[in-house]
């Protein structure tokens, strides 16, 4: 079971990482609807493994957990509207946190082959988006598709002229997906490395090849974990600790505090036009669809902001654009709870572990820090490894305890008794010495 979860994370990646130039192909045989079937890469081993598990009456928690978020928050979101899309739609984005959460290890802590294809993988990467920045405009470039009668736009062109501020995406469907791939791949990478100049600069080079892609909060967040990562080896645990409590909170505070001011949205690419448009245009837009749809303390429900707005409620698609903003909007004051279970994990390692939870720890970082301009659970990636982080960080706890599921794959063997064997002994056993 475990060896189909790694095999099947490996295959969703490498779509993933190749989107573009895979639709682009499809698109050319009229089948852009197919790469829809990639959801059966996380769908099918998910099912087997419940089924093989429930067949031992002996299920993995993360499974209960799914059931009563989804459960809950989807019964929200269906009496919000009196439309089951929403939930439906939040459940599939969700089922990508519950395989990265179960798979953590094949995801975060790869085997050696596993760890060169991904080398060979972010070398293609930030070539691809060095060659899309400055030499080449690839045919996928502005492509538009249609799947379930949505536009998806395929490496959006913004009809930029100007080479250094044009967004780059390489071989991903857009630069956003470029600036999530990059820095997740180089931390697997660059941690797994002894030499400390070779880590240092591929850890370099990942936030110049981010930068390109113009997401100055993926820059900022992928610099903020290799400073970190420079730091000497005692201090990285703690200091990516608080650096994931900081980025939490800066993503609860900003969309909050920020409410009302007066910011410029006027400038380049490489200016702060887009983070005044966050303030000014789309965190406000986000708080007032909340506030005419909530159902406090639940929120708008399961699929309530984001892409299933253009399935329901087209006119008022908002991306929220804050991870903070999109957990509210989903799950109401519980994205409080769930978010700070998520830092427990982080924060309350046994000294044992905390040497390997370096690695999940800076992932989660990282998409905590990106989170604080973008919502980081509707992209394929960082919901992977949202889960893949927290779960590994749990089952690091699992195993320092010694308890059960520190093998999520786990299945109860299925033990048959046959009759009770009764021993007799040929002859007597002789007592012993009364003393």
């Amino acid at each position: 079971m475990q060896s189909l979860f790694s095999l099947c994370a490996v295959i969703y990646l490498m779509i993933y990482a190749f989107e573009g130039v895979i639709r682009y192909g499809l698109y050319n045989i009229g089948a852009s609807n197919a790469i829809l079937l990639r959801d059966g890469l996380i769908i099918g081993p998910l099912l087997l493994l419940l089924a093989a598990q429930a067949t031992r009456t002996r299920v993995h928690p993360a499974f209960f957990a799914f059931g009563a978020i989804v459960g809950l928050h989807g019964l929200v979101s269906t009496l919000n509207f009196h439309n089951l899309f929403p939930a439906i739609y939040g459940a599939v984005l969700l089922l990508n946190v519950l395989f990265g959460f179960i798979a953590a290890k094949a995801l975060v802590l790869p085997s050696r082959r596993v760890v060169l294809l991904w080398g060979v993988v972010w070398v293609v990467s930030v070539v691809a988006v060095v060659l899309d920045k400055f030499f080449v405009t690839f045919p996928w470039t502005g492509l538009e598709t249609h799947i379930g009668g949505i536009s998806v736009d395929v490496s959006r062109g913004w009809d930029i002229s100007d080479g250094f501020a044009k967004r780059a995406a390489g071989f991903t469907r857009s630069s956003i997906s470029a600036a999530m791939l990059l820095p997740t791949i180089a931390l697997i990478i660059a941690l797994r490395m002894r030499s400390y100049l070779l880590r240092t600069l591929m850890l370099f080079m990942t936030v110049a090849a981010v930068f390109m892609t113009t997401q100055k909060g993926a820059v900022a967040a992928i610099a903020a974990v290799a400073l970190i990562l420079a730091t000497p080896g005692f201090m990285r645990y703690r200091l990516l600790c608080w650096a994931a409590l900081g980025f939490a909170i800066l993503d609860v505070a900003l969309p909050i505090f920020t409410s009302g001011l007066l910011v410029d949205s006027n400038g380049g690419v490489f200016s702060l036009a887009s983070f005044g448009m966050r303030i000014t245009d789309t965190w406000p837009d986000a708080w007032r669809w909340i506030s005419d749809n909530n159902l406090f303390p639940f929120g708008v429900g399961l699929g309530g902001i984001g892409g299933a707005q253009r399935f329901y409620a087209a006119d008022f698609f908002n991306p929220s654009d804050n991870l903070f903003i999109f957990l509210y909007a989903n799950f109401g004051v519980l994205s409080f709870v769930y978010l700070g279970w998520a830092l427990w994990q982080a924060w309350h390692q046994p000294p044992e572990t905390q040497a390997i939870a370096i690695t999940p720890l800076a992932i989660l970082v990282f998409n905590l820090g990106y989170g604080a301009a973008l919502s980081m659970l509707e992209d394929q990636v960082s919901q992977l490894f949202f889960g893949a982080s927290v779960g590994m960080l749990w089952m690091l706890r699992q195993m320092a305890a010694a308890k059960p599921w520190a093998n999520p794959y786990w299945v109860a063997p299925n033990l048959r008794y046959g009759p009770a064997i009764t021993y007799r002994p040929a002859r007597s056993v002789p007592a012993a010495d009364a003393p």
